[in-house]
Order: structure tokens, then C-alpha cells, then sequence
């Protein structure tokens, strides 16, 4: 999920900035396709996909390190033992 700053960032500068696509993404660390999807309304909005998730989720951040679960190098926490861990959690269905 791309922080909402950055998608508001996006959406002044496409607004404001006579610039490429290209280079708003380069601007804005995301990809061109990301930028187009923003740019032509695609892309679902930030807050109403983080309606649906819980209010104690933590994004990853600091230097890699070895994740205790999964053994796999990542940034803390593991977004994937955490996602295995919500499907355990899920009925099938």
C-alpha cells in the first residue's frame, strides 16, 4: 500500500506541475503505472482500502534483518508471517 502523503503528493503534482507521468513517478518513488492509475481515478483511495484493516498495523521500516518466523531477510515486522498469520485466522471461504 502506498502512503497517503505520497498519493496526495502525486495527485498535486499532476494537478499543478506541467510534468510527465515519468517523472512524477520518479519524483514520488513509485511506478509510471501507478501514476497513470491515480491519474485516471483507478486506483482505489488509501483510506477506504485501511477501513478495512485494523488500527494496529505497524509498516515495516528500519535496516533488513533476519526474520525469526520465516527466516527470510525483510524489514521489521515480517508482512508476511503477519499475513499467513491473518489467513490461519480466516474462515475458508
Amino acid at each position: 500500500m502506498i502512503v497517503p502523503a505520497v498519493v496526495d503528493e502525486v495527485k498535486r503534482l499532476l494537478r499543478e506541475a506541467n510534468l510527465s507521468q515519468r517523472k512524477i513517478a520518479r519524483q514520488a518513488g513509485v511506478s509510471r503505472g501507478t501514476v497513470n492509475a491515480i491519474a485516471q481515478g483507478k486506483r482505489p483511495d488509501c483510506e477506504a482500502r485501511r477501513r478495512g484493516h485494523r488500527d494496529d498495523f505497524v509498516t515495516p521500516s528500519g535496516r533488513p534483518a533476519r526474520c525469526p518466523g520465516c527466516g527470510g531477510m525483510v524489514r521489521m515486522p515480517c508482512l508476511a508471517c503477519r499475513v499467513r498469520a491473518m489467513k490461519r485466522k480466516q474462515p475458508p471461504g
